[in-house]
């Protein structure tokens, strides 16, 4: 039986209660939906960038909608990673001791709050994962195109699996991580194959948003065997994978003007974005340095040295 803090999760039920942080009183939430047939233990996170609001309210709805009777193994959703920034809509950071929680693994039991909340979810809830699905969004200041990451620093089976998920989520492009200290990252380091879908951004999400992100979920449930092949819906699009991904930070203090959208595609040489001093001086320009598509973008106009102000790929299809 699968033990999750105090909570026994028990075959047929769904079950709901708090994540005790270890050395700390904040407590999580958590609901699982444990499925009267045998399968695997399948985890979802959100929230751990607390103001991604749409990952939230897609792990909120799911754990309510999924019925156990239907289900093979478990599900087992972590509702919100990050309390304290969600209830204060507070971008990227942990507000206690302003840490970014998803650079933060594999954490440190007696370190910051930032630490143990991922010390807490790794060694209570990655550490019984079979699969795991992390629920992101561009933050408030952000609007990113619909696409999944995939882990690359795991062994290769832990990537072949994990490249198979992301394929399943049915998104039209697809990049390869090379993170190492983000949740899903960190988990597929330790053998758990592990995706990161991002779509929407801005602190808000629309009712066609959340189907759609509720959709991708659902098809790489579908496809671990977790839920009937019958539930699985259309996928969007034939994907395509990110093969060279640059990730622009500014630097200099000033006003950041973007001239393409996320999901919007460009040629190499094309002019991405400028950022300007308060009289209209350029200080950076972002020349895209290959044909290709903007994954996402700052929409905050201003920008502090080291803000990430674009993301963009170059692109192949997947045959």
């Amino acid at each position: 039986m699968i033990q999750i803090g105090t909570m026994k999760l028990e075959s047929g039920k769904r079950v709901q209660g708090m994540l005790q942080v270890v050395n700390h009183d904040l407590e999580l939430p958590v609901c699982a939906v444990c499925g009267r047939r045998e399968g695997p233990v399948v985890l979802i996170t959100a929230g751990i960038h607390g103001a991604e609001y749409i990952g939230i309210q897609t792990a909120r709805e799911l754990s309510k909608e999924l019925d156990p009777e239907k289900i093979s193994g478990t599900i087992v959703f972590l509702l919100v990673a990050n309390p304290q920034a969600a209830f204060t809509y507070t971008r990227l950071f942990v507000p206690e001791d302003g840490k970014n929680l998803n650079r933060a693994f594999p954490g440190k039991k007696d370190g910051s709050l930032s630490q143990k909340i991922a010390y807490t979810i790794e060694h209570e809830l990655h550490s019984q994962a079979d699969y795991y699905i992390d629920l992101h969004a561009g933050d408030t200041h952000e609007q990113v195109m619909p696409f999944v990451y995939y882990p690359g620093a795991a062994n290769e089976e832990v990537m072949d699996k994990s490249s198979k998920m992301a394929e399943a989520t049915g998104m039209e492009i697809r990049v390869k991580s090379s993170a190492t200290t983000g949740s899903y990252s960190y988990a597929a380091m330790e053998g758990v194959p592990s995706i990161l879908i991002e779509r929407g951004g801005g602190g808000s999400f629309t009712k066609d948003q959340l189907a759609s992100y509720k959709k991708n979920v659902v098809n790489v449930l579908s496809c671990l065997g977790v839920i009937s092949a019958s539930q699985e819906t259309e996928k969007e699009n034939s994907q395509k994978e990110v093969i060279n991904a640059v990730y622009t930070d500014s630097i200099a203090e000033g006003f950041w003007h973007p001239t393409r959208q996320p999901g919007e595609r460009f040629l190499q040489g094309d002019l991405l974005g400028a950022v300007e001093d308060v009289w209209g001086t350029s200080l950076q320009l972002c020349h895209a340095e290959f044909d290709g598509i903007v994954l996402y973008e700052t929409t905050a106009m201003g920008v502090s040295i080291g803000d990430s102000l674009i993301a963009y790929g170059e692109c192949r299809q997947l045959s």
